[in-house]
């Protein structure tokens, strides 16, 4: 299943509507209507041995949530997003086109007494976009390279000013399409969508990208229309000159050098002036133009319009078709890793189960919180897809007061998870370092999670946030980090419910990592 940008902002619509649920029926309801849609449309496209197709099962809940909210009187805010770029694609290049036809007849304005300057032509329509060429280029490798974000270029914030501009003039029509209510929810989640520039910047700054292309290739067509039209209609005579002394040999050499990579597939004076002809039209201001033969006058313009071709309009062709080329693939390679996508996987792969009584009795076996729970699923055994494997690490002053077995009730309820390993950390300075240091070079599987147990009502501290940023860097970029929070502990259990004044607090300083795949979440579900 292809996924378009309007895929992408519906996606996120649809899970920022999920994150506003708070009471505990409301999450219920979300978790019962999630599952369905795995038993109904994702699961029956397994196949024992192989890895879950998360890009395939987010796309059949998000065309189910699709039908089941659909409104007859509504536009999702993807097709407006899609509707949006494809009107603003027709007005770019309609506006390069006219621009440059104006630009073009403007110049090329001939009163017969003194003829077009060459040399202007050149720097104005041909060398500009030869030496910008390189730079633009340069910058757009760079983003596309993920180096730089595209909030930080003049063209991205040019471009979204109008994008925005564009969207507050159709206001009017957006009113009949979305009700108040559905206007802010999709306001909010274009807005959310666009400050993901970690995970979605590059996705948003090829449409920017081809729009600014757009307006060049039609810049350059209005020019090379309104070069030919005023060539056919009017008899133009182009001619050179210049207070430095160059001399006609040296003009024949430059002209030789820019018509290169065309001379080779034309014929002598079809493909650039002959030295003659550039003698005979260089314009001395004392003698006027009477002196000078109309075929030297009239040989400069193929040159031209072949440079406005070649420099212009072909280079702007070829980023056009690559960031077509370049955003498919982006769009072909989401893996959807951030902790919303991340928890929404988790309820639809989770069996529905009653929360009621979260303690593990004691009779079960307790099993000491440092050994290894269960083996890692080996592949190719049936049920090995659906399991991903769980490294779970507890801080030391809650580590002695949980079972191995009370662990693995609690995080892996539904059976999702192979719990590979259960490790204390926050013991001291040292240790720390050295369980770093260990995890950099133990090499996990590819569908690896790490869970850290956290206490919510104790604050989030920079020393825990540099933690957490030194662990991505240990593991990687590869596995999912969660932060699993839970309440005040009660004498039986330090499994609590955490507040959600706390949750709040601390979504919000890991958000301030920028990592879409760090995320929060309560450990302790609400009692059903």
């Amino acid at each position: 299943m292809k996924w378009r940008i309007g895929d992408v902002v519906d996606l996120e619509y649809f899970l920022h509507l999920d994150a506003e649920a708070r009471s505990a029926a409301q999450r219920g309801e979300i978790h019962e209507r999630d599952r369905g849609i795995f038993l109904a449309a994702a699961e029956p496209g397994f196949k024992a041995g192989q890895c879950s197709d998360r890009r395939r099962i987010l796309r059949a809940w998000l065309d189910r949530r699709r039908e089941l909210d659909k409104d007859p009187a509504a536009a999702w805010p993807g097709e407006m997003v899609e509707s949006l770029l494809g009107s603003l694609r027709f007005w770019f290049f309609a506006a390069g086109v006219l621009s440059g036809g104006v630009a073009g007849v403007s110049f090329l304005a001939y009163t017969g007494d003194s003829p077009v300057n060459v040399f202007v032509y050149l720097v104005l329509f041909v060398l500009s976009q030869l030496v910008l060429l390189p730079v633009l280029l340069v910058l757009s490798l760079r983003r596309l390279a993920g180096r730089a974000l595209p909030s930080s270029s003049p063209l991205y914030r040019l471009i979204g000013r109008f994008m925005l501009r564009a969207v507050l003039s159709a206001r009017s029509r957006l009113e009949k399409k979305l009700s108040a209510d559905l206007r802010l929810r999709a306001e909010k989640t274009i807005g959310t969508v666009i400050g993901k520039s970690r995970t979605y910047g590059v996705l948003f700054f090829l449409p920017v990208f081809i729009l600014s292309q757009l307006f060049a290739i039609g810049l350059n067509i209005g020019l090379l229309a309104a070069t030919l039209f005023k060539v056919i209609t009017s008899d133009i005579a182009f001619g050179w000159q210049s207070t430095i002394q160059l001399s006609p040999e040296a003009v024949h050499s430059l002209v030789r050098f820019l018509a290169f990579p065309w001379s080779w597939a034309m014929p002598g004076e079809a493909a650039f002036p002959s030295l003659e002809q550039i003698e005979g039209s260089r314009i001395i201001l004392k003698e006027g133009i009477y002196h000078l033969a109309t075929p030297d006058l009239v040989s400069w313009w193929p040159f031209l319009c072949l440079g406005v071709l070649v420099y212009g309009l072909l280079p702007r062709l070829l980023l056009l078709l690559g960031a077509a080329a370049a955003q498919r693939r982006f769009l072909a390679s989401l893996d959807f890793r951030q902790g919303a996508c991340e928890q929404l996987l988790r309820r639809m792969a989770t069996p529905l189960v009653s929360t009621q009584g979260r303690r593990v009795e004691e009779a079960a076996a307790s099993r000491e919180p440092g050994q290894e729970m269960r083996k890692r699923a080996p592949a190719g055994e049936p049920g090995a897809a659906a399991l991903k494997n769980l490294l779970v690490m507890i801080p030391d002053e809650i580590y002695d007061a949980c079972t191995g077995e009370e662990i693995e009730a609690v995080v892996n309820r539904g059976r999702v998870y192979v719990v590979d390993e259960i490790i204390r950390f926050n013991r001291d300075l040292e240790s720390d370092r050295e369980l770093l240091a260990r995890l950099r070079r133990d090499a996990r599987p590819a569908e690896t999670e790490i869970l850290v147990i956290q206490e919510a009502w104790q604050p989030p501290i920079m020393e825990y946030i540099d933690f957490i940023r030194q662990l991505r860097q240990a593991v990687g970029d590869g596995p999912c980090i969660r932060i699993g929070l839970i309440g005040k502990p009660h004498p039986d259990t330090v499994f609590t419910q955490p507040r959600e004044e706390d949750l709040t607090v601390w979504s919000g300083k890991i958000a301030a990592i920028g990592d879409p795949c760090i995320y929060v979440e309560g450990l302790v579900p609400d009692a059903a």
